[in-house]
């Protein structure tokens, strides 16, 4: 009752083919599903636009629709659900293109030059744009979650270009940041084995690379720092020297 009194005093007085407004689901019949949207107007969102049964609304849940067709002689306004989540979808991308907010999207397909990810509307993440490192295998990201940044969303040619490579370098930078300020001359920390070359491997901090030179890698003499440490390796080590430049 309280929703249906609010939907009275603040619904549209008139509404226009484009408009999003809000409604209560007034009823639910073979034709489609009734809506309420205010000052004794009702809307009617086809049937087909829901895929099952399970997707229905209930009568007197709050529900966003957009205004599509309006027939004044039948007293008909017919809406779509489909068309005001896709309108908030763009809406909500192009918000987050301008504040650099992060968007959360599955990856679902590989595709020529990239990634193609679900954004609510299908996006796209060029290969530059995936990751810092190797990224010649991208069918490994399929079916996964990333993080990412909105670089450009168009709602006229439907275009959405995402960035999870500059995510990475941002919360590598915190990290790196954080480290750093932690970090000095004798302190034991834990790392993981980056990289490998004849002279030594190179240790991931947290965001920084510190340099395990191979005479340190062990008591006893050795040729090649393979012979103690792999990439991926954890290693506990003790900094001997800081140069922050």
């Amino acid at each position: 009752a309280e929703n249906w009194a609010e939907l009275a005093e603040a619904g549209p007085t008139e509404v226009k083919p484009g408009d999003i407004v809000t409604g209560l689901v007034a009823g639910l019949n073979n034709e489609g599903v009734s809506v309420d949207i205010g000052a004794k107007l009702e809307g009617l969102i086809p049937r087909g636009e829901f895929a099952s049964e399970a997707d229905l609304p209930q009568v007197d849940d709050k529900i966003d629709v957009c205004v599509v067709r309006i027939d004044d002689e039948a007293g008909i306004i017919k809406v779509s659900k489909r068309r005001a989540d896709f309108a908030r979808t763009w809406n909500r991308l192009a918000e987050a293109a301008e504040s650099g907010e992060l968007v959360d999207a599955m990856v679902t397909d590989r595709v020529k030059g990239g990634l193609r990810v679900d954004v609510g509307v299908p996006g796209f993440i060029p290969a530059s744009q995936v990751g810092t490192r190797d990224v010649r295998n991208l069918e490994r990201y399929v079916g996964r979650s990333l993080r990412l940044k909105v670089l450009e969303a168009d709602r006229r040619s439907k275009k959405v270009i995402l960035s999870h490579r500059q995510v990475v370098e941002a919360e590598r930078e915190q990290r790196r940041e954080e480290t750093l300020s932690k970090l000095e001359e004798g302190a034991v920390v834990e790392g993981k084995v980056r990289n490998l070359t004849k002279y030594g491997a190179f240790v991931d901090l947290g965001g920084v690379d510190g340099l395990l030179h191979v005479s340190e890698m062990s008591w006893t003499r050795i040729k090649d720092p393979s012979e103690v440490l792999k990439v991926g390796d954890t290693v506990t080590v003790t900094v001997l020297e800081i140069n922050p430049e």
